[in-house]
């Protein structure tokens, strides 16, 4: 039997994805581009069209009615990452989702594709991921975290919510460093909780929400990682306090709110354009903004009550905003308070509604089923986004993720073929691949446990099945790291559980940087990855730690 709150946060997750899907049609959208990629020139329900990707040497695509972008795809990874206990699972998010999307990526955000790009490098942990190169960390401000985190929302029950809050933040804070960034998802996620418990938040409790940008602090002092490495990095990196910034960034969007205040309490849909353009959301400058994007999602959702579609309708064809983030984000806390039932065509419909359920029942106090991602101390991520696709047991497979077979047509550019194909567990993604697959998937980069029915087998192709021979054993034998003998129960212990530099690092930071402690994980570093390179980023990750915990206590 499906209780009211699983019903809730389905239609969440079913709106969102209708929302995104909708609005990805316009997105970006000049005169006369809507009605070149669709037929028509204002759209009202998701429909068949086509879109040119992958850049300048990209190809042009027929996209099904329903086809979702980027938005659904990140928030379907965030659901793959809570674990079946309702934790998060930061670290897998961060080395295997965020690496192997750029692969299938659709419709992806810059900053969101430079911290993706940044977290392949060695040495890099989700909380340390300050890139610089194609854009700059703490000035990411993009609502690509914002668009994500509902998952976070659907799972928490009452008594979990401070909990969510730090995962919220968790999440926002591998991609975003900037505080539209990462507040912007906070503020997202209240106006979401309060949809959850069947309010669509009133205009004055707008306020109530900004002002608890003041909690931010506190939760992130509640996760080791953030509170000893993140924070005191991202100060130094900004050159002014958390606290300050927030309080800042809380009285801009204060006045933003003094602005609109008017508009919204007339509760005239009409008022939806003006308030974009007061919010500055159709400017180039706040068009993406996380914060701002949150503002006009919850607008929109108190300006159309329960008129689901017409607000999502009327979002996607604003094409001066950024359609499918509002329409994704006001189709989330609308979903969650409205009877009606969802009725458009939406990719993969089945595979989100089962992700929606199973954090619904988490949610409930239900222990569920978790995705088994690969060994995350032998992992590694693809290098190039044409080299995700490889072969496994005479299978396609998408490494970090699972087998993939064929469900579409093929769109081919130089060397490179785009594919419609569909995960083992439901979800159905445009991937980019080589015309000739070369690569030969180990075990070690593949998933266990929680898959759906497998593919079909694939035929050998050009002599490709016969290449897992050609693997030594001296190159098996370089990827054992298995615990040498005469360790301790909890040394081996690490060796089982995630990322080794990452626990080791937790050992030392948590020990206070104890000598002792500190001596004994470089060693077991040394003795585990038997490399220079390794011995010395984590010397690094140490030192910058200690460093930055120094300055802390002399502030």
């Amino acid at each position: 039997m499906v209780d009211n709150r699983e019903r809730s946060i389905v239609r969440s997750a079913l709106w969102a994805a209708g929302g995104d899907a909708l609005g990805w049609i316009t997105e970006l959208a000049r005169d006369g581009t809507v009605e070149a990629r669709s037929g028509v020139d204002y759209v009202t329900e998701p429909i068949d069209w086509r879109r040119y990707i992958g850049g300048r040497s990209g190809v042009r695509v027929f996209l099904p009615a329903g086809t979702y972008s980027d938005d659904t795809q990140l928030r379907l990874a965030v659901c793959r990452a809570i674990r079946g206990n309702g934790v998060f699972d930061a670290e897998a998010f961060a080395r295997v989702e965020l690496t192997v999307w750029p692969s299938y990526a659709l419709g992806a955000g810059r900053g969101t594709k430079a911290a993706a790009q940044n977290l392949s490098k060695r040495g890099v942990n989700w909380f340390s991921n300050f890139f610089e190169k194609g854009s700059e960390y703490v000035t990411a401000g993009g609502n690509g975290a914002a668009m994500r985190v509902q998952p976070h929302v659907w799972v928490a029950s009452a008594e979990r919510q401070i909990e969510m809050h730090t995962a919220v933040l968790s999440d926002a804070l591998i991609t975003h460093g900037h505080p539209h960034g990462f507040a912007g998802a906070y503020l997202h996620a209240l106006f979401l909780a309060d949809a959850i418990n069947g309010n669509l938040s009133a205009p004055t409790k707008f306020y109530d929400f900004v002002d608890a940008f003041a909690d931010i602090p506190d939760r992130i002092e509640a996760n080791r990682e953030l509170a000893a490495f993140w924070r005191p990095a991202w100060e130094q990196a900004t050159g002014i306090s958390l606290t300050k910034a927030l309080s800042s960034v809380a009285a801009e969007i204060s006045k933003d709110l003094d602005s609109i205040m008017p508009l919204l309490e007339s509760g005239d849909p009409l008022q939806y354009v003006e308030i974009l353009e007061r919010l500055g959301c159709l400017s180039d400058r706040y068009r993406g903004s996380g914060l701002k994007t949150a503002v006009a999602a919850s607008a929109l959702a108190h300006l159309y009550q329960d008129d689901v579609e017409g607000a999502l309708v009327a979002a996607a064809n604003v094409t001066a905003s950024d359609t499918d983030t509002i329409a994704t984000m006001a189709g989330a806390i609308m979903g969650a308070c409205t009877r009606a039932e969802f009725r458009w065509a939406v990719q993969d419909r089945e595979y989100i509604v089962s992700e929606a359920s199973r954090l619904a029942k988490i949610s409930a106090g239900s222990q569920q089923d978790s995705f088994a991602y690969p060994d995350l101390a032998r992992w590694q991520p693809p290098q190039n986004q044409s080299d995700a696709i490889g072969i496994f047991n005479d299978r396609l497979a998408l490494v970090g993720l699972g087998e993939v077979g064929p469900v579409g047509e093929e769109y081919v550019t130089d060397d490179s073929v785009w594919q419609w194909m569909r995960l083992n567990f439901g979800q159905t993604i445009l991937v980019k691949r080589r015309t000739k697959i070369r690569t030969l998937v180990e075990a070690s980069s593949m998933p266990a446990g929680r898959q759906a029915a497998r593919v079909a087998k694939i035929a050998p192709n050009d002599g490709l099945t016969s290449r897992r021979n050609q693997l030594s054993i001296e190159k098996r034998k370089s990827a054992d790291i298995s615990p040498k003998e005469g360790q301790s129960s909890h040394e081996m212990s690490l060796f089982k559980n995630g990322s080794f530099i990452d626990k080791i690092t937790e050992e030392v930071i948590g020990s206070n940087f104890d000598d002792n402690v500190t001596g004994k994980m470089f060693n077991a570093c040394i003795d585990h990855f038997k490399s220079i390179e390794a011995a010395t980023s984590f010397a690094a990750i140490i030192a910058k730690a200690k460093l930055n915990s120094n300055r802390r206590r002399a502030k």
